[in-house]
């Protein structure tokens, strides 16, 4: 296949578009369902779009969020939000609605673009101009004020006119925003077009929802090289298998040629079967850790004509990555029997640096300047091998999918019902067709890992829960039985085994306050009988003798606040999962700091200064004591316990 680039000097993404609606106004552009729009239909509806933006008065450079489940609907905003020289933030109608709000007072859009259904979801403030894509009469601004002055988010330095900004999956702390520039769109294009060889032929078929950086790569390479985009319609199948039939369907029916999809996706399929006599060419898997055994049994079910290719990037260098092709002769071997994954060589106009200690060690991945946050290194062949995000426990989740009779997993953090008791816990999918048995699954991962690299149980599930993006979901895993989602709970959601009644923060709270008052008061109460005249301020001129009241009180309050924490200040102290001696010696110590400054005070007043062996003994007593508490406090919070240890090593 010809491979044509698209000069970058000015070039605006969506005008490639506009380019095949011009010359191929016939072609089919879309297909979703039953919906059937060609090249001339799409622009007539961007151009719709686009004039009822400019009706409320997007600027060019303003920043439109798209508030939109249904694809063809979101697509369509989100080329009209472009050809009005805006750009737009895809977002997921079904976010919680905190979250939706908190990311758009983030982003600051002048406008959002959503259905009716979601009005009340996406109308964060008062003044937040909304549009309903669904209304048939003019858009109708929700507040009652004119528009604000908006802000929008600057692309980088030099690099041309934002064209969307991005949500981070948020895989390893919270979903950031991106700035992606018309220039890093079209840079992407050609680059694809030169490894892939797109053209006006090309069937694609892509799965991601529309918030997801998936789908705005998805349509750049369909639209962009003329071909047709094929979308799932809707959410109709929520159960996996049901979804892989309908996927299969899709690419049979519509003659597919590229299949564009995630890592569970790819799995998925690969469980389902053979999938003979189809026109596909091409299939790109992403998202995921996706091993070279996999890639070869995907290629296997569909056939040695069809391209394989793992495909890498994130959304923070968009248009930048890697990708690894199966060869038609022998792939490279995997090294010691532990499962491998290949991303390969980078793409066109893509920098790619592994930055570890020495050659072919294992280092941080960079795209183009930018920390991608996972680690690889750059094996002899020349090949880039993934070995897992950081932070997260990419070794054990190897030797888990080692394992003859896993299909997939995860391995991550759990909090029990004990507070002190952080699990590192295992989740297995299981092979179609065999049966998982966790004993003999741990005991492999056991053999294959270090010992403070080892999860505590393994926990047999039929499939792991994913988000729309087919990203795994993290807070809605099973917890396993005597497990609680504590604040920080790593694992899930509260599970049924798991709901045991916890005491509100604020009662909690009173609690605490009430402890500490009450043995402060204890303490004032007592000094006078233990200590006489230890605090008798009455020859003791004024403003010292009130400064010294309020020293009385602080150690007061202070043995009080220590006797608390003595109390019930082990549990939060437990969940840092260090062993328990440890543990204890902080907690210890930590009430030791706290309430000693009340007898010390009081014996250092009454103790003559020349009384040196009472002084000595105070000394040791409290001066070095309250420094060797302090040192094994400092330890408790500098040292990370060998659970946490990340297992990427």
């Amino acid at each position: 296949m010809s491979v044509e680039h698209v000069p970058l000097g000015g070039q605006h993404v969506d005008e490639l578009v506009t380019r095949w609606a011009e010359t191929t106004p016939s072609a089919e552009a879309i297909v979703c369902g039953v919906e059937r729009i060609t090249y001339g239909e799409l622009d007539r509806l961007v151009d719709m779009e686009a004039d009822r933006l400019r009706s409320v008065g997007l600027e060019d450079g303003a920043l439109a969020a798209v508030v939109l489940d249904n694809p063809v609907a979101a697509l369509t905003a989100m080329l009209g939000v472009l050809r009005a020289g805006g750009a737009y933030l895809p977002l997921d109608p079904a976010t919680p609605r905190e979250t939706l709000h908190r990311i758009l007072t983030d982003a600051d859009p002048y406008v959002v673009l959503t259905r009716e259904l979601y009005r009340v979801a996406a109308s964060d403030r008062p003044h937040r101009r909304v549009v309903c894509v669904d209304a048939e009469a003019e858009p109708v601004d929700t507040g009652g004020t004119q528009p604000h002055a908006h802000h929008t988010v600057d692309a980088p330095p030099a690099r041309g006119a934002t064209a969307c900004v991005l949500l981070t999956a948020g895989t390893t702390g919270s979903p950031g925003l991106v700035p992606v520039s018309h220039h890093d769109l079209v840079v992407a294009r050609n680059a694809w077009q030169q490894v892939y060889g797109f053209d006006a032929r090309d069937r694609h078929v892509h799965s991601a929802p529309p918030e997801s950086a998936e789908f705005t790569a998805g349509w750049v390479r369909a639209l962009g090289a003329g071909g047709t985009l094929l979308l799932p319609h809707g959410d109709a199948h929520h159960e996996p298998g049901a979804r892989g039939t309908a996927l299969r369907r899709l690419i049979a029916d519509e003659e597919a040629t590229v299949l564009a999809c995630g890592v569970p996706t790819a799995r998925l399929l690969t469980a389902q079967g053979a999938l003979h006599r189809t026109r596909l060419r091409l299939v790109t898997v992403t998202g995921d850790v996706w091993y070279l055994d996999e890639q070869r049994a995907l290629k296997d079910a569909f056939g040695g004509g069809v391209r394989v290719v793992n495909a890498y990037t994130v959304t923070e260098a968009f248009g930048a990555g890697a990708y690894f092709e199966l060869p038609e002769g022998m792939p490279p071997p995997e090294h010691e029997g532990e499962p491998v994954s290949l991303i390969g060589v980078p793409l066109p106009e893509t920098y790619l640096a592994v930055r570890g200690p020495g050659p072919g060690t294992r280092g941080p991945i960079v795209l183009n300047g930018v920390h991608t946050g996972d680690d690889g290194r750059v094996r002899d062949d020349g090949l880039l091998e993934f070995l897992g995000r950081q932070g997260t426990y990419a070794s054990a989740e190897r030797a888990l999918h080692g394992h003859p009779d896993v299909r997939a997993g995860l391995v991550t953090e759990v909090e029990t019902t004990h507070p002190r008791d952080v699990k590192v816990v295992a989740y297995a999918v299981p092979v179609e067709g065999r049966d998982l048995d966790p004993v003999d699954v741990h005991r492999h991962m056991c053999r294959t890992l270090p010992g403070d690299a080892r999860p505590h149980a393994v926990v047999p599930v039929p499939s792991l829960p994913r988000t729309r993006a087919d990203k795994v979901d993290r807070e809605n895993l099973p917890l396993p039985v005597g497990t609680s989602a504590s604040p920080g709970h790593k694992g899930g959601a509260m599970g049924p085994a798991s709901r045991t009644p916890k005491a509100p923060a604020g009662c909690m709270v009173v609690g605490v306050a009430f402890l500490a008052a009450f043995f402060a008061l204890l303490a004032w109460v007592f000094t006078d009988l233990l200590w006489p005249h230890s605090t008798d301020v009455s020859n003791v001129p004024s403003p010292y003798a009130t400064r010294f009241r309020v020293l009385y009180f602080c150690e007061d309050v202070s043995f009080g606040a220590g006797m608390a924490f003595l109390l019930v200040g082990r549990p939060g102290m437990a969940r840092a999962g260090h062993t328990r001696w440890f543990t204890t010696a902080a907690h210890l110590s930590a009430v030791w700091l706290m309430a000693a400054w009340w007898p010390q005070d009081n014996l250092y007043r009454l103790t003559a200064k020349t009384d040196w062996p009472a002084q000595s003994v105070l000394v040791y007593t409290f001066n070095v004591s309250l420094m060797a508490a302090a040192a094994v406090v400092a330890a408790f919070a500098a040292v990370t316990p060998k659970w946490q240890r990340r297992l990427d090593r």
